[in-house]
C-alpha cells in the first residue's frame, strides 16, 4: 500500500493549476484496516473450530484419529464464502467497467462546434489597475482591435473558458419561468450561468435557433434597476422551461434577478461534463459583474485562420495594452483534453481497483479448491483405485468450482445492476441533465465470462494435482 501510494503521488495530475493528489496512507485508516483484518481472521478461524467441536468422537476414533470423510456439501459455509467473494468481484468488475466505459464514451462526444484554430487566453483588467469605466471601454474596443491582427477571423470575450461554469458550483443557477397557461405556476430547472460578450457564438461557430446575440451595448454596463437583463438560453433550457413555446421575449428568473430572453442558441456539449446538453443561461459580460466576481477575469476567444498562430494576437495585445497581463494561454482543443484528462486519470485508478478485485477472487477460489482437493484426498484415492481416470477426477473438481463461479456470477450481475440503478437514482436530483451511460451488453456478458475463465484456470491446477494422487499412498495414510 505504501509503495502504490508513493507511486500514485508521484504521477503528474492533468492540470496546469497548483493541484496535488495526496495518497499517503492515514494511520487511522491503517489501524482500522488492521482491526477489521484481525476480526475477520478470528471469525474465519472460529468457524472450522466450532465445526470440529461438533465432530462425532466415536466415529473419529474408529477412523484411526482421522477426520470422517464428509461428502461434498453444496451449502457449506466455505462454499458460501466463495460465492460471496465471486459475487463481490463481479460487482466490482462491472461497476468499474461501467465507470470506465462511461468516461470513455462521453469524453469522445462532439462538443458541438469546431475546436480547431480556436485559441484562448485570460486577462484581468481590474487586477491590473483598470477602473470599472476603463474596463468597460476596454471590453468594447478589444475585439475590434484584435480582429485587425494577421490571420484573425473572429474575437469574443467571456467570463471564463467554455464549460468552466459546469465545474464551478458558484455558477450553478436555479432557473424558473412562467408557463403562460393561466395557472400561474412556475416551471423550475437546475442550470448553469455563463457571462459572454458580443458575437460569442459567432466566434465559436454555433448558430442561433432564434433571436439575436448580444451587442456591445449589452455589455457596456449593468442593467438599470427595475429592468430585466437580456439573456440567451440554449435549447436544453428552452425545452425545460418553455416546452414547445417560443421563449424569445419571455422572462426567466433566478432568485431575485429577472432576465428577458433575446435569443436561443443550439446546444453545445462539454467533453465529459455532461454527456447531454445542460440547461444554460448566458448573460452579458460587464466590467461591474466581473469586478464583483470571486475570480475577476475575462477570457478572450480568438478564431484564427488556417495555420495562423496566437503569436500575432499576443504581439497586438502587447503593443496596444502593455499594462495588461496575459495568462492561461491555451487552445480550445487543449482545454477539452485537459478536462477529459481527469476522466482518463480516474479511469486508470478504477482499472487498478478492478484488477485487484479479480486477483483476490482468483486467489480465494484457487485456494478453496486446493483445500477441497486436500480434504478429499482419500475419496479421490478410492475413486482412482476403483478405476476412475484422471480426466474424470479432474472434471469432478472443475464441476464443483464451476458451480460456485456460476452462482457467484449471477448474484454479482444482479448486484451490479442494482448498484447502477441506485447510483442513478441518487444522482438524479443533483444533476438531472447528466445522463448515465447505457449498459453495454458485452460488459454484462464479458465480465462474468472473464472471471469464469480465469476462475476455471485457478481451479485447473488443483484439479490437475488431484489426478496425480497415488491411490495406494492415499489409502496407506489411513
Amino acid at each position: 500500500a505504501y509503495w502504490v501510494a508513493h507511486m500514485m503521488t508521484a504521477l503528474p495530475l492533468p492540470s496546469s493549476g497548483p493541484l496535488r493528489a495526496d495518497f499517503r496512507p492515514d494511520f487511522r485508516i491503517l489501524a482500522l484496516t488492521l482491526a477489521v483484518s484481525l476480526v475477520a481472521g478470528i471469525a474465519c478461524g472460529l468457524a472450522p473450530a466450532l465445526a470440529s467441536v461438533r465432530a462425532d468422537i466415536g466415529l473419529a476414533l474408529k477412523e484411526g484419529g482421522q477426520a470422517a470423510p464428509h461428502g461434498y456439501r453444496r451449502f457449506s459455509l466455505r462454499n458460501l464464502f466463495v460465492v460471496a467473494q465471486v459475487a463481490a468481484s463481479v460487482m466490482l468488475l462491472l461497476v468499474t467497467a461501467f465507470v470506465i466505459t462511461g468516461y470513455g464514451n462521453v469524453s469522445r462526444i462532439d462538443p458541438g462546434f469546431d475546436t480547431a484554430n480556436l485559441d484562448l487566453f485570460s486577462i484581468d483588467p481590474v487586477r491590473d489597475g483598470y477602473s470599472t469605466e476603463e474596463a468597460e471601454k476596454l471590453f468594447a474596443r478589444l475585439p475590434e482591435q484584435l480582429s485587425r491582427a494577421p490571420g484573425v477571423r473572429a474575437v469574443a470575450l467571456a467570463g471564463g473558458a467554455p464549460f468552466e461554469s459546469l465545474l464551478s458550483h458558484s455558477q450553478h443557477a436555479r432557473l424558473s419561468a412562467s408557463t403562460g397557461d393561466g395557472d400561474g405556476r412556475p416551471v423550475w430547472c437546475q442550470g448553469v450561468r455563463e457571462e459572454i460578450g458580443a458575437n460569442y457564438f459567432a466566434t465559436l461557430g454555433v448558430p442561433l435557433v432564434s433571436g439575436h446575440e448580444f451587442d456591445i451595448r449589452d455589455q457596456q454596463s449593468d442593467a438599470p434597476t427595475g429592468t430585466a437583463t437580456p439573456a440567451l438560453i440554449n435549447q436544453a433550457a428552452a425545452r425545460a422551461l418553455f416546452g414547445a413555446q417560443n421563449p424569445v421575449g419571455r422572462h426567466i428568473h433566478e432568485d431575485a434577478a429577472s432576465y428577458t430572453v433575446v435569443g436561443v442558441t443550439h446546444d453545445v456539449r462539454s467533453g465529459w461534463l455532461p454527456p447531454v446538453p445542460f440547461p444554460t443561461v448566458f448573460l452579458p459580460l460587464t466590467a461591474g459583474g466581473m469586478a464583483r466576481s470571486r475570480t475577476p477575469r475575462a477570457t478572450v476567444l480568438v478564431r484564427v485562420a488556417g495555420t495562423a498562430s496566437l503569436a500575432a494576437v499576443r504581439d497586438e495585445m502587447a503593443s496596444l495594452h502593455p499594462d495588461l497581463t496575459i495568462f492561461n494561454v491555451q487552445t480550445m482543443r487543449g482545454n477539452l483534453d485537459r478536462i477529459n484528462a481527469f476522466a482518463e486519470w480516474s479511469t486508470a485508478v478504477y482499472f487498478v481497483l478492478g484488477l485487484f478485485s479479480l486477483l483476490l477472487a482468483l486467489i480465494g477460489l484457487g485456494g478453496v479448491t486446493a483445500y477441497a482437493v486436500a480434504q478429499r484426498r482419500k475419496e479421490i484415492g478410492i475413486r482412482m483405485a476403483l478405476g476412475a481416470r484422471g480426466r474424470q477426477v479432474q472434471g469432478l473438481v472443475l464441476r464443483e468450482g464451476t458451480a460456485l463461479v456460476v452462482v457467484g456470477s449471477v448474484c454479482g450481475l444482479a448486484g451490479a445492476l442494482a448498484l447502477k440503478r441506485a447510483f442513478s437514482a441518487i444522482s438524479e436530483p443533483l444533476a438531472k441533465g447528466f445522463a448515465q451511460p447505457p449498459v453495454d451488453h458485452w460488459l454484462l456478458a464479458g465480465a462474468p465470462l472473464l472471471l469464469a475463465a480465469l476462475a476455471m484456470l485457478a481451479c485447473y491446477f488443483p484439479a490437475r494435482r488431484a489426478t496425480r494422487i497415488d491411490p495406494v499412498a492415499a489409502l496407506r495414510e489411513e
